[in-house]
């Protein structure tokens, strides 16, 4: 099952460009799982390639994941039909919101498995993920497209964190894991319809399902900038090549975008994988 898009108006303009756009939790997973599958780590520590292997397991959980069931009825012997349409539509908000939440608990789980094996003096991941976005920085490459507009809005469900605007992926880190903490702590309120009118869109419940999206995406993208630090420092190392199977736009130095259709080193995949593939050029 794949997770339908709610309306209203938390969908954010990177996810519904014509191309390059960033791709729901659910594929982008997908992907970086599949890239940590053609990876190894590089080191001569006892047991890394154990840490390794469990945190690999943690992101195949989450990709894994399809559906989360829930049956909201009360069935008291006397509920009438208003109240049972009403139970009708928060099951259907539960079901997308924890599908969200669980994914989220996943990839927090596999970010700390990662940071543990590559940044074993750091106790919080943010911080880890900090060290590997300025290290980039200072190789004058960019952030993976989209990072930055992902953890600004991901900010917008947090007003009361603070931001960093040098390191915006490891902020948009930080608040995902504050958030993921409040849910686990019951520290949140659980959203309900505030009426049956339509079944697919939750105005009461649309910034919850939006805010645990944005922040599964900003723990993976996380990842990959942790990869990609680890990699540059030949602590990780990828190979083969990711075989396009059916193409996809890939970013330009130009700022425009060329259509790809062939073999590339998963190295280079790494920066772009959290792109939806997009329809293909006209011919």
């Amino acid at each position: 099952m794949t997770t339908p898009r709610t309306g209203g108006s938390c969908m954010p303009s990177y996810r519904t460009q014509s191309t390059l756009a960033l791709s729901e939790p659910e594929d982008h997973v997908r992907e970086l799982t599949d890239w940590i599958e053609h990876a190894s780590v590089v080191t001569g520590v006892p047991g890394a390639q154990e840490v390794w292997d469990n945190a690999y397991k943690w992101l195949r959980l989450a990709q894994g994941l399809r559906t989360i069931t829930f049956d909201m009825t009360y069935d008291d012997g006397g509920m009438c039909s208003v109240g049972g349409d009403f139970d009708d539509v928060w099951t259907e908000m539960m079901g997308e919101w924890q599908l969200h939440q669980v994914r989220l608990g996943y990839l927090r789980a596999a970010l700390e498995g990662f940071v543990r094996l590559l940044h074993p003096d750091t106790a919080q991941p943010g911080l880890a993920i900090e060290i590997a976005e300025r290290q980039l920085q200072q190789h004058a490459e960019a952030l993976p497209l989209h990072a930055r507009a992902v953890a600004e809005h991901l900010g917008t469900h947090s007003p009361d964190r603070a931001w960093d605007s040098a390191v915006p992926v490891a902020t948009g880190v930080a608040q995902a894991i504050a958030l993921h903490e409040k849910v686990v702590h019951g520290l949140v309120g659980l959203p309900e319809p505030i009426n049956d009118e339509d079944m697919k869109i939750y105005p009461a419940g649309h910034a919850e399902v939006c805010a645990a999206r944005e922040a599964s995406t900003v723990l993976l993208l996380g990842i990959q900038l942790l990869m990609a630090a680890a990699v540059k420092e030949d602590r990780v190392a990828a190979f083969d090549d990711k075989y396009l199977l059916d193409g996809m736009w890939i970013p330009h130095a130009s700022g425009d975008s060329r259509w790809v259709d062939e073999e590339m080193p998963y190295g280079e995949y790494l920066a772009v994988l959290h792109l939806a593939p997009g329809e293909p050029p006209e011919l």
